[in-house]
């Protein structure tokens, strides 16, 4: 059942979305809520921004933090396997 597919609505950017996929409502809900307030920050910021300019600037953060999180697991993988290798 986990890995069934589901569909749920969010408003992004004041539009409404359908997302299709096997993530929980409450997970899809948050991931709306942050890319909002994004946005927000955004508008904030640089206001002059297009719509697709600031799509561009989320996704390239999302990305960018996604690289850093893998790059955290591996040091953590190794430093487990360091002191595993030591135990042994």
């Amino acid at each position: 059942m986990d890995g069934e597919r589901k569909r749920v609505k969010v408003i992004i950017n004041e539009k409404e979305y359908t997302i299709t996929g096997t993530k929980s409502a409450a997970h899809v809900q948050l991931v709306a809520k942050t890319i909002n307030e994004q946005l927000e920050k955004i508008n904030e910021l640089s206001a002059n921004l297009s719509k697709e300019e600031q799509a561009i600037l989320i996704a390239v953060n999302a990305v960018s933090d996604q690289i850093d999180s893998h790059k955290q697991m591996l040091q953590l993988e190794n430093k487990y396997n360091e002191q595993s290798d030591e135990q042994s």
